[in-house]
C-alpha cells in the first residue's frame, strides 16, 4: 500500500517541476527577439535604405525624377506612418498582429519590387514609396510589434519594449554600412538596395506566420510567464509603476483628457527629431560651422538614440514611463536652445546628444505608457491613434521651419519656436495624473 505522505510529497515535486518547466519555456522573451527583428527589417531598415538609394535614383536619367519630387516622397512616407495608423490598429485588433504582419510583408515585397521594375515617374514614386511601402512598414513593424509586446508583458513590459526597440534601432547603424556595401558590390546599381528589402519582406512573411503569437493565451501561457494560479496571495507582487488591468474600451480611452496629454507629450519627441533631421545641417551650416563637424555631431545623435531606447527604456518598470517622457522632453528643450544659441562645436554635440537621448527614451516609453495607462483591451487602436497624433504634430515642424528659413535666411527662429512647442509637450506629460492604485498587484 502506497504511503500517503510519500504520494503527496511526490505530487508536490511533480507540480514544482511542471511550474519550473513552464517558467523556463515562456515564449515571451524569444518572441521579443523575433519582434525586434521584424521591426529591424521594416520600420527600422526601409527608410534608412531609402535615404541612401533614393538620391541615387534621382541621379539616374532613366528615372526622370526631380529633386522636389524626391523630397516630397520622403515627406509623404513620413506622413503615411501616421495617417493610416488607426486602420492598421483596427486590423491588429480584429485579425491579430500575426496576420497583419504577414499581409504587411506581402505588401512590402510588392512595393519593393515595384521600386525596381515599375517606378519610372514621380507619380509612381509617390504611390509605391510614399504610400504603399510606408504603410507596409507599420504593418510589419511599429504598430504590430509594439502591440504584441504589450500583450505578452505586464510586469516586465518596459524592459521587453526597450529590448525590442533596441534591436530594431540597430538598423540606423547597420543600414548605411550594409546598403553601401551591397550597392558598391553591384557596381553602383541602386536597385540592389531594394532587392535587399525584398529579401527582408520574404523573411518576414514566414516569420510572422510560423513564429509570432498574438497573445500568450494562444499557446496556453500568461503574460510575463506567470503561472495560471498566480492570483493567489503568495504569488502576488507589488508593481512599482501603474499598470491598468481593467477593461477599458477605445471610446472610453479617447474620452479621457489624459489620453491626449500622453499623445501630445509623446509628440514632443517626434517634433524634436523632425527638426533635427530636416533643419539641423541647414541651421548649423548657415551659422558658419564646418560640414565635417556637423556630420560628426549628427552621427552622435544615432548613438544617443540607441542609449535612450535601451538604457533609459529599461527604467520603465521602475519609474513611471510618462514621467520619463516628461524628463526626456526637458532634456530635449535644453538641447534645442543650445542649438539656437550655438557658438561652438561643443554646443552642436550637446544638441544632437540631447535630441538623441530624448527621442530614444520617448520612442520606447510612449507605447509602454499607453499600454500601462489604458490596458490591453483596445491597445492596438489606442497606440495607432497616439501615433497618428504624433505624426500630424511633428509633420508641421519641417514646413514651419522651412518657411521661417526662407523668410529670414536662418533657421534660428524655428529652433526657438520648436523649443517652446516641446516645452508645452513636457508640461502635458507632467500633467498626466497617476491613479492612486499605482502600486497595484500583479
Amino acid at each position: 500500500m502506497q504511503n500517503p505522505k510519500f504520494s503527496g510529497h511526490m505530487q508536490r515535486r511533480i507540480n514544482i517541476k511542471e511550474e519550473t518547466m513552464e517558467k523556463k519555456s515562456f515564449f515571451g522573451w524569444p518572441l521579443v527577439i523575433v519582434l525586434g527583428l521584424m521591426y529591424f527589417m521594416s520600420s527600422g531598415f526601409v527608410l534608412s535604405t531609402a535615404q541612401i538609394v533614393n538620391p541615387m535614383m534621382l541621379q539616374d536619367p532613366s528615372m526622370g525624377m526631380t529633386g522636389t519630387a524626391l523630397g516630397a516622397g520622403f515627406s509623404l512616407f513620413v506622413l503615411m506612418q501616421g495617417l493610416p495608423s488607426p486602420l492598421v490598429g483596427q486590423m491588429v485588433a480584429k485579425k491579430g498582429a500575426r496576420f497583419t504582419m504577414a499581409i504587411g510583408g506581402i505588401i512590402m515585397l510588392i512595393a519593393a519590387l515595384a521600386m525596381v521594375f515599375l517606378v519610372k515617374s514621380d507619380i509612381l514614386y509617390f504611390v509605391f514609396f510614399g504610400i504603399i511601402l510606408s504603410v507596409s512598414t507599420i504593418m510589419v513593424g511599429q504598430i504590430s510589434v509594439q502591440s504584441t509586446v504589450g500583450e505578452w508583458f505586464v510586469a516586465k513590459r518596459g524592459v521587453a519594449m526597450a529590448v525590442t526597440m533596441g534591436i530594431g534601432g540597430l538598423a540606423s547603424f547597420a543600414a548605411p554600412l550594409v546598403v553601401n556595401s551591397i550597392v558598391g558590390a553591384s557596381g553602383g546599381a541602386w536597385q540592389s538596395g531594394w532587392y535587399l528589402i525584398t529579401v527582408f519582406a520574404l523573411i518576414s512573411i514566414p516569420l510572422a506566420l510560423l513564429v509570432v503569437k498574438n497573445k500568450p493565451s494562444d499557446i496556453g501561457q500568461t503574460p510575463d510567464g506567470a503561472t495560471p494560479d498566480a492570483s493567489n496571495g503568495k504569488a502576488k507582487r507589488v508593481l512599482k509603476v501603474y499598470k491598468n488591468t481593467d477593461k477599458i474600451e477605445y471610446r472610453q480611452a479617447i474620452r479621457s483628457p489624459f489620453f491626449w496629454l500622453i499623445a501630445i507629450g509623446g509628440a514632443g519627441g517626434f517634433c524634436a527629431f523632425s527638426l533635427a533631421t530636416s533643419q539641423g545641417v541647414i541651421h548649423f551650416t548657415s551659422l558658419g560651422f564646418d560640414n565635417g563637424a556637423i556630420v560628426g555631431a549628427a552621427a552622435a545623435m544615432g548613438i544617443a538614440s540607441m542609449i535612450g531606447k535601451l538604457a533609459i527604456g529599461l527604467l520603465a518598470d521602475i519609474i513611471e514611463p510618462i514621467r520619463i517622457i516628461g524628463a526626456a522632453l526637458v532634456l530635449v528643450v535644453v538641447g534645442i536652445l543650445c542649438a539656437a544659441m550655438a557658438s561652438n562645436v561643443a554646443m552642436i554635440y550637446v544638441y544632437y546628444v540631447c535630441t538623441g537621448l530624448g527621442f530614444g527614451a520617448i520612442a520606447t516609453n510612449l507605447p509602454t505608457t499607453v499600454a500601462n495607462y489604458f490596458g490591453l483591451t483596445a491597445y492596438p487602436k489606442n497606440l495607432s491613434t497616439t501615433m497618428l497624433t504624433t505624426t500630424i504634430l511633428s509633420s508641421i515642424i519641417p514646413v514651419m521651419a522651412g518657411a521661417l528659413y526662407d523668410a529670414t535666411g536662418f533657421a534660428t527662429t524655428a529652433f526657438y519656436v520648436t523649443a517652446a512647442i516641446v516645452a508645452v509637450c513636457a508640461v502635458c506629460a507632467f500633467l498626466v495624473r497617476i491613479p492612486e492604485k499605482a502600486r497595484n498587484m500583479q
